[in-house]
């Protein structure tokens, strides 16, 4: 019968379906929670669609079956009536009553004697209506009212209680059961009363009659019809709410292994530590197996003590395979997740305050830069409990009743992958026959891909021709793989990682493009779609990595791999589309744009100061190219050659702000700041100018950075910031301004003229107080407690040396904190 409160729980889950899940905050794009894992064991190998929400990433709130896991119950309890009502009926006849029809209608039917009126035809219905078997009428009218009374009578405003008097109706439920389990004489009728007056007498609070009608005609040692685990559920509950934990833990054990529609539930009731004290409950092995299944379950460490001792008492048990699947993955995801993605788990705080775990972790900078020891030491651990793991399923696959040798085989071949030992690995492999388009050939594909790195150097022709291969092969079948955990795009981001270590930033840059589902830096970078498909070059490419993939960019002819890493992204690739986009089912380009390389190698030769080089990449540019490109016409507004004296640089506005006019001024600029003469102190002056506003202080910042900062909280400069790339000159040029204290530096020691040093003095008293920010010597504390801003020493310089100068006056003039120390001095 298809109750009302399941028509209403249906109701609301297809309503939040319609509705946008939240992936995205103000940084772009988030993948929660298995998405980020690296895992390429495929939870697909077990096909036992009832268990796959018991994977190992399995989360109650945002994980649920594919497949309903109650048909196969709602098809036993069928075949019970077909069985009860004799072969004429049909199975989904029954069902389609039972199961498919409006219970409202169906009872109204029964009521006003038109049921073969309401569903003409039916076997079912047709034998209901025979005379003799008006006692299976009356219970089903009654089991209908019995749903009815628990959900439909239930006032959803809460206007007047007197009228929707629940135990009143379960009362008159149980009272009227009660009298027809007295008369019936069937078996078959007997027990389904006596079912209902197991629910009925919990849902009334009657905790006694309840467990005595279970007891008496549902023992658990008499499995039969579908309804004994269905009424030992209920029995459970009464066992917890009387707080028997390890006897209702014992039962709901049995439950979960007796029958597919409450394994869900029980999953979510069951108490590892009551079960752990069930299994003296336990009356024989197959019994405590199921206790250590769910232990194993509920258990996201180590769990190989459990899966040998199931494996002794159940070699065939149905949960083995997929809890090996399980433990693999683990292990996998020690090893591999921070290894190659960087993240590190991110304490946040939820909105009462108190601090919590956020579903996505962060990318670590420390995991860029340097092995982290606590990382090395869990990695020795995690090692050595693989080949534990590998040994003990070596000797299960050869000397147990372990019914699927082959899941096996692919399972040791995984782990010693996982080891390192590629040759280990094919040996394993090759126990495997070839099948086409089965989740075990695509498996044993996807472990031979990930061995070829330790068998060969990955930047040879071979190899790219095989990863090539292997991963057309991947996409094509990729309907097989878990669709939870990415594993197409994952693979791109692993090989990104690997091609990285060997030194190869082209394949590893454009690999990670293609690898952008996975989360890194938040998905998307914030900005753009234009700061995604450079970000790992703006991150890691040296001036000759550049030249590389310009020269790729421009190659008419491509080799296969050349095509694997440029090619637009497929389908599996892809983020949703959100519904803003212009066209969020339009192919993206993997591959950066020539204009968007040609920048970003001018942007990179910029911040290692060669500015010739820099020029020549933005000659191959257009001045407009910064006025109508990505947000460069936001920024590069005005003349950056203009000191902060008018701060905040309300100074001229530029018709069209261009790089590459900047940099070959700058060279102008550079020659006679080096040449002994009258415009030299003007020159260096200029430059300093030139390169605070380059700086994350200035105007111009986007001649160094993408992004000024992604991630800055608070007053300090410790976090990360996504937009810069790996490198000490960031700290040293970008924030704390050493270029361009230098050039002021210079200016000054070329005997310039009062008013050209007062402006470069009062700069210098600038720079230094960045710079000391920079150094988190001052934070939001320091001026809560109502301690003075922070004044350089230099500035008392200014007002000693240059406190009769124009350039003093304009200064303080625009400078109002400044001018507010001076006169309280």
């Amino acid at each position: 019968m298809i109750r009302l409160r399941e028509s209403i729980i249906w109701a609301v889950i297809l309503v939040m379906a319609l509705l946008p899940i939240g992936r995205t905050d103000g940084c772009g794009v988030y993948y929660f929670h298995d998405e980020y894992r690296m895992v390429f064991f495929n939870p697909k190998l077990v096909t036992d669609s009832i268990l796959s929400p018991f994977n190992l990433f399995f989360d109650p709130p945002f994980a649920y079956p594919i497949q309903n896991p109650e048909k196969k119950d709602y098809q036993r309890n069928c075949q019970e009536w077909v069985n009860y009502l004799g072969p004429e009926v049909t199975i989904s006849d029954v069902h389609k009553v039972l199961y498919q029809s409006n219970s409202d209608q169906v009872l109204s039917a029964i009521q006003e004697k038109r049921l073969n009126d309401f569903l003409p035809g039916n076997t079912f219905v047709k034998k209901l209506l025979d005379p003799t078997q008006q006692d299976a009428l009356n219970y089903l009218e009654l089991a209908i009212h019995a749903e009815f009374a628990h959900f439909a009578d239930a006032d959803p405003w809460g206007l007047d209680e007197n009228l929707f008097d629940f135990k009143q109706k379960i009362h008159a439920l149980i009272k009227l059961a009660k009298a027809r389990l007295k008369v019936v004489k069937d078996s078959f009728l007997i027990q389904r009363y006596a079912f209902q007056l197991v629910v009925q007498c919990r849902y009334a609070g009657l905790n006694q009659e309840c467990l005595q009608y279970c007891n008496q005609y549902f023992p658990l040692d008499h499995p039969g019809s579908v309804l004994m685990p269905w009424a030992q559920f209920h029995k459970a509950a009464v066992l917890t709410a009387e707080n028997k934990l390890p006897e209702s833990n014992y039962v709901l054990s049995r439950v979960f292994d007796l029958c597919e529609s409450k394994k869900h539930r029980v999953h979510l009731l069951v108490d590892p530590k009551a079960l752990e004290q069930a299994l003296a409950l336990t009356k024989n092995q197959r019994e405590k197996a199921a206790i250590l299944t769910l232990l194993c379950y509920k258990n996201a460490g180590r769990s190989l003590k459990y899966l040998e001792q199931i494996a002794r008492l159940d070699p065939g048990s149905r949960y083995l395979p997929q809890l090996i699947l399980r433990e693999i993955n683990k292990i996998e995801d020690w090893l591999l997740t921070t290894k190659f993605t960087f993240f590190a788990q991110r304490d946040d705080f939820s909105w009462n305050g108190v601090e919590g775990v956020d579903y996505m972790p962060v990318e670590d900078r420390g995991l860029w830069m340097k092995e982290i020891p606590y990382l090395k030491k869990n990695l020795k651990k995690d090692q050595i409990y693989l080949r534990q793991t590998r040994d003990w399923l070596e000797s299960l696959v050869q000397k147990y009743r372990f019914t699927t040798r082959e899941f096996g085989n692919l399972a040791i071949a995984h782990l010693y992958y996982l080891d390192h030992q590629p040759v280990q690995a094919k040996l394993f492999l090759q126990k495997i026959p070839d099948q086409k388009n089965t989740v075990l050939q695509l498996q044993k594909n996807l472990i031979q891909l990930l061995i070829l790195p330790d068998l060969m150097d990955i930047r040879s022709a071979q190899a790219k021709a095989e990863i090539v291969q292997y991963f057309a092969t991947i996409r094509d079948q990729s309907n097989l793989l878990d669709s939870m955990l990415r594993i197409y795009p994952k693979l791109m981001l692993y090989f990104s990682r690997l091609y990285h270590q060997k030194g190869d930033v082209v394949s590893a840059g454009l690999l990670h493009r293609r690898a952008m589902i996975v989360p890194t830096n938040g998905g998307r970078d914030w900005s753009s779609d234009y700061y995604a498909a450079i970000s790992y070059f703006d991150r890691f490419a040296s001036l000759k990595d550049m030249d590389d993939v310009i020269a790729l960019a421009q190659k008419k002819v491509r080799s296969s791999f050349e095509k694997l890493l440029t090619d637009t992204l497929c389908t599996l690739e892809k983020i949703e589309p959100e519904p803003w986009d212009d066209d969020p089912h339009g192919p993206i380009n993997t591959l950066p744009t020539i204009e968007q390389l040609y920048d970003l190698k001018g942007t990179i030769a910029f911040r290692q100061n060669r500015l010739k080089v820099a020029l020549e990449a933005f000659e191959q540019l257009p001045d407009t190219y910064w006025r109508d490109t990505y947000e460069f016409g936001s920024f590069l507004t005005h003349d950056p050659f203009v000191d902060a004296q008018s701060f905040p640089w309300e100074g001229k506005r530029l018709e069209l702000g261009s790089k590459k006019a900047m940099v070959k001024k700058m060279l102008q600029l550079e020659e006679l700041a080096a040449k002994t003469g009258p415009q030299q102190a003007e020159a260096a002056y200029l430059l300093a100018n030139a390169y605070f506003n380059s700086s994350y202080w200035g105007r111009w910042w986007m001649m160094d950075s993408y992004g000024k900062s992604a991630v800055s909280y608070g007053w300090g400069f410790q976090d990360r910031k996504s937009h810069n790339p790996e490198t000490e000159r960031v700290p040293r040029v970008y924030y704390k301004l050493s270029r361009a204290v230098a050039y002021y530096q210079k200016a000054l020691q070329t005997t310039p003229n009062i008013e050209l040093a007062a402006r470069a003095t009062y700069m210098l008293g600038y720079c230094e107080k960045f710079s000391k920010i920079v150094d988190g010597e001052f934070d939001k504390e320091y001026f809560d407690k109502g301690k003075v801003t922070y004044i350089s020493p230099i500035f008392s310089t200014f007002r000693t040396k240059y406190g009769q100068t124009l350039a003093y006056q304009e200064c303080l003039k625009n400078c109002p904190e400044l001018a507010d120390y001076f006169k309280s001095r």
